[in-house]
């Protein structure tokens, strides 16, 4: 005859018992399995509606969204509101518009650096934070032949393209090698060539930038 199991109150049959535990294999409840599926479910959805096709923004996205409109059109952003642009893809695509109008002549049209050093990986004469990049920009470099577009382009437009600047930073992007201290590091007044990411070109290159058409 087979040995007769051990039956608990609780659990019900006993498969193993090992040390004083016991060890049923009952199934498990249906609000449990409910839970358990439609968790499964939600997560699917949730990753589709707001990551892969992005029907609606995302927290972050939303976030972003906030604090461009509180910022407006300011002339003078904060880290946190570049930082939030950069993070935006309508800002993010409306400056790599105005990039491509008035940068991609010396910066190449990815960043990647033609007479103008390379914007993608993390070398930066003036400084790759947030607000050093905008003060390049805003500000130019002219003894290295880049201009203030800052007296050139309407505040927005000057946000959209550092947003574009920022969104590129590390993505190296083939093109001119590194020029300038690493990201992080102090900028040097004294340094010989253009940072990767300064965003200014190398003496002479005027009248190229020059020639692009500006954003009003």
């Amino acid at each position: 005859m087979g040995e007769s199991k051990k039956v608990d109150p609780i659990q019900g049959e006993i498969l193993h018992e090992y040390d004083g535990i016991l060890e049923a294999d009952n199934r498990l409840p249906n609000w449990w399995l409910a839970t358990f599926f439609g968790s499964i479910v939600f997560a699917g959805l949730y990753w589709g509606y707001y990551e892969a096709f992005v029907v609606s923004p995302n927290t972050n996205g939303a976030y972003a969204a906030a604090m461009l409109a509180r910022a407006g059109d300011m002339t003078e952003p904060t880290a946190e509101v570049l930082e939030a642009a950069a993070g935006d893809g309508g800002t993010v695509e409306a400056g790599a518009a105005t990039f491509a109008a008035n940068c991609a002549v010396c910066h190449g049209q990815r960043g990647e650096g033609v007479v103008g050093p390379n914007l993608t990986d993390d070398a930066w004469i003036h400084g790759g934070d947030a607000m050093s990049i905008y003060g390049t920009v805003q500000s130019g470099v002219l003894a290295r032949g880049m201009p203030a577009w800052g007296e050139q382009l309407p505040p927005r437009a000057l946000l959209g393209a550092v947003a574009f600047v920022l969104s590129i930073r590390n993505t190296n992007v083939p093109g001119r090698p590194p020029e300038g201290p690493a990201s992080g590091a102090s900028p040097s007044e004294s340094a010989p060539a253009p940072s990767t990411g300064a965003l200014e070109a190398p003496s002479g290159t005027t009248e190229a930038l020059a020639a692009a058409p500006a954003v009003h």
